[in-house]
């Protein structure tokens, strides 16, 4: 899984680290090192020529290599930063070329273990939305981040971002803006990125039962008939109760592009993980339905995904998945995918 579903309670957006390793610390500084090796084979995705056939067996390799610091400014206020880089061996152009990429860049504050506040390449508010059900490695949580005419919402993680956070008794409210990089010249174009923002709240009963929202508006600087301005908002819910977790979500989104055209589907994800021992197994099903113009497309995700992980050692893991996909193109069923892979955190 990517987080820890069953042990660890989520943190605040921009905030939340893996498993590091301090290289220095004092009373008033702490540099941490983080880093993940990862190889993944199997049939992962389909075929652009032929969207019911999947590619055939492959293997991907990746690392993720980063530094976080704080700095106990004074007795209320802690600054923060983190960088953190991937590289991929065969990134996804034609060429499968390798790729360098950052995954975060920010720097921030912490007031009274309270109030956070981060700016650069964060991590998105709605993070804590998308969390509840995005328990795979590899597949999984492909209802809520499919795109509407391109346009991708609930994107985890953006470059300008300004993120807050505030955590007081059983709440997490955190909330998003991007300054985005198209709308800086003077003269901008129909279609162009004006602006992002989002807010999303978690609250947490004492029997451990997450209660979340989420919004998000992307907007762009005049429409086409197939851009405008984007809304998508959902809830959710997850329970952990040792050793199941279970949770769920419910969406919709929305564009509204020129001459009054709507855009929108519907979508829900369900998710559910137990745990034996060192193994974790996991089951999900996605759904998204189109709605208005998209509504000629009917089902555009109906998914039912399988998965199992094992713990080697505190830090290494290996794991595989099954995605039976249930959508049928021109007539045509599509291929099931698989994969299998092998993780060391350090």
């Amino acid at each position: 899984m990517k987080k820890l579903m069953l042990v660890t309670a989520l943190s605040m957006a921009a905030f939340q680290t893996a498993q590091a390793a301090a290289v220095f610390e004092n009373e008033e500084v702490r540099i941490d090192l983080t880093g993940k090796l990862q190889y993944e084979a199997g049939a992962f995705k389909y075929d652009k020529q032929n969207p019911a056939q999947r590619l055939n067996f492959g293997g991907d390799g990746k690392a993720r290599l980063g530094t976080q610091f704080r700095y106990h400014f004074t007795d209320e206020i802690d600054l923060l930063g983190k960088l953190e880089w991937q590289l991929n061996a065969e990134d996804e152009n034609d060429a499968k070329t390798d790729s360098l990429d950052v995954r975060y860049a920010w720097l921030g504050f912490r007031y009274l273990d309270q109030l956070e506040m981060a700016i650069g390449r964060t991590k998105s508010s709605t993070s804590q939305l998308v969390d509840v059900t995005d328990i795979f490695e590899l597949f999984g949580s492909s209802a809520n981040d499919n795109k509407i005419n391109g346009i991708k919402p609930f994107d985890s993680k953006k470059d300008d971002q300004l993120t807050i956070g505030y955590d007081i008794g059983n709440w997490d409210l955190r909330g998003s803006y991007v300054f985005e990089d198209e709308r800086r010249p003077r003269e901008t174009s129909a279609g162009d990125r004006d602006y992002q923002y989002s807010f999303s709240a978690r609250y947490t009963t004492e029997s451990e039962i997450d209660f979340v929202g989420a919004y998000e508006r992307q907007s762009f600087q005049g429409s086409t008939d197939t851009l405008g301005d984007m809304t998508s908002w959902g809830l959710g819910v997850g329970w952990r109760f040792d050793p199941f977790y279970v949770g769920a979500i419910n969406g919709y989104k929305r564009m509204t592009a020129a001459d009054d055209q709507e855009f929108s589907s519907h979508f829900y994800e369900l998710a559910a993980a137990y745990e034996l021992g060192r193994a974790l197994f996991m089951v999900g099903y996605n759904n998204e339905k189109g709605e208005d113009d998209l509504a000629d497309e009917g089902t555009r995700v109906d998914e039912v995904v399988f998965g199992v992980s094992y713990q080697l050692m505190p830090r290494a893991k290996v794991y595989a998945e099954y995605n039976v996909d249930r959508l049928r193109v021109d007539g045509q069923r599509r291929d099931d995918l698989y994969g299998m892979g092998i993780e060391v955190k350090f």
